[in-house]
């Protein structure tokens, strides 16, 4: 017995070392040249990991890994062990390079074998299904295999091993429901009409802290239910379930990131500015009929209700992704110090409707006490042009974020318009 205790006593000591070298090495990873430590975190999305030598040189420190699940676990419990070596040495090459990683574990790339199970997909009100994101705000079945692809990425991969995760629930990745607007396939959607969404009782299906549905059957623009006249606090009920419930989701896999042993930072990415008090009420006042912002309420994207209802703000990150993304009067205008003295959460309050994406996000995440991170939205979203690097660094340092990455890597050499290496090299040197 006082052998084993030894030999356990000693190997916790090891690994007690190897958690301070790497503690050390994170630190040094974010430090300049000249010993003192950066105040901002640059990096890019999509990092080509053979480009992250000559990156890092230029003052990028951040990499990002997207691991997606139909590669990972192509048969439900088969893992794919050529992918997953692909990935090691994918890690060992950034580490090489002295990066620090930010991992996208996607949820948004469901498995083929995923889309057969009967509660995968999101179901909106017109009968239409989205199966390009998995329904992991409804399902509680849905998320034990989102879990058990966590669990197998962390026991082969490490999570201890990354400076970051990133975490959503849309096609996208991002903190908001599938698209509103399908085209022929409905416009308006309200993702909440499969049977667990539907059901009125606490049933198994249904994930813990999801209540049941408000008004079980009823549709957005229905003026009548079971015979009455819909009153306008059942439709603001059934509104706040719905934005409460996919809140409910990212609390959970921020959950079950901690419950992992998890202690870096957890990024939760918030796109575009969504839908404003004023715009929410006009909306619920309108009984979601479509009238008022069709391609947004669907989405669930009134942040100034959905942040309120997010846990644990250790280590969390609001990341706005949607820097220099032409919102705004003038377009991408950045936050200000009298922006302390608006009441955000005013619906009378016009003065918001001004501001840009990042500042009003950065806005809300502040009030409600989370630190603050941005990417740039992407010339898919806005074109680059020339200056455009300046204008995001200015949004970042303006709003308090610490940090940038840049969508996209591969922008960084292709020639799109102010989005050069170079560039971006003189932005990090300057802010930092």
């Amino acid at each position: 017995m006082k052998h084993v205790a030894g030999r356990t006593l000693h190997r916790w000591w090891i690994v007690g070392v190897v958690a301070l070298v790497l503690a050390m090495l994170a630190s040094i990873a974010l430090l300049r040249s000249d010993g003192k430590e950066e105040e901002y975190h640059f990096g890019t999305l999509l990092t080509d990991h053979e480009r992250a030598p000559r990156e890092h040189e230029k003052g990028i420190r951040i990499a990002h890994l997207e691991v997606r699940w139909d590669h990972f676990e192509p048969q439900d419990d088969a893992f794919d062990a050529a992918y997953i070596v692909r990935l090691r040495d994918t890690i060992r090459k950034f580490e090489k390079a002295g990066m620090e990683i930010e991992v996208g574990i996607t949820i948004h790339s469901p498995p083929a074998w995923l889309k057969e199970h009967p509660d995968s997909d999101f179901v909106n009100q017109h009968g239409a299904h989205f199966t390009d994101a998995p329904n992991v705000v409804f399902s509680q079945s849905v998320r034990r295999e989102v879990q058990e692809y966590i669990d197998k990425f962390n026991s082969e991969l490490g999570l201890h091993n990354f400076w970051a995760v990133r975490i959503g629930v849309s096609e996208t990745g991002e903190f908001s429901y599938p698209p509103a607007d399908l085209g022929e396939e409905g416009t308006n959607s309200f993702w909440a009409f499969d049977r667990n969404a539907q059901s009125a009782t606490r049933n198994s299906g249904r994930p813990p802290g999801i209540p049941p549905n408000p008004l079980p059957g009823w549709e957005p623009g229905d003026r009548t239910y079971k015979g009455r006249n819909v009153e306008r606090a059942d439709v603001a009920a059934w509104s706040d379930w719905y934005v409460q419930a996919i809140a409910q989701t990212v609390n959970w896999q921020i959950r079950h990131y901690k419950s992992l042993g998890y202690q870096g930072k957890i990024k939760i990415l918030v796109p575009g500015t969504g839908v404003r008090p004023s715009e929410h009420e006009k909306a619920v006042n309108s009984y979601l009929d479509g009238t008022v912002l069709p391609d947004l309420m669907g989405r669930g994207v009134s942040f100034y209700k959905s942040l309120a209802e997010i846990r644990g703000s250790e280590n969390l990150e609001i990341v706005s992704t949607s820097l220099v993304d032409g919102s705004g009067e003038p377009n991408n205008n950045g936050c200000a110090p009298s922006d302390a003295g608006e009441d955000i959460l005013d619906p009378s309050n016009t003065v918001v409707d001004d501001w840009s994406s990042v500042r009003w996000i950065a806005n809300l995440a502040r009030y409600y006490g989370f630190d603050l991170n941005g990417e740039s939205a992407g010339p898919h979203i806005r074109p680059y042009y020339d200056g455009v690097m300046e204008d995001a660094a200015l949004q970042m340092e303006s709003c308090g974020l610490k940090g940038l990455m840049w969508a996209f890597d591969e922008n960084l050499y292709d020639g799109t318009p102010g989005s050069s290496l170079q560039e971006y090299s003189a932005v990090i040197e300057r802010s930092n």
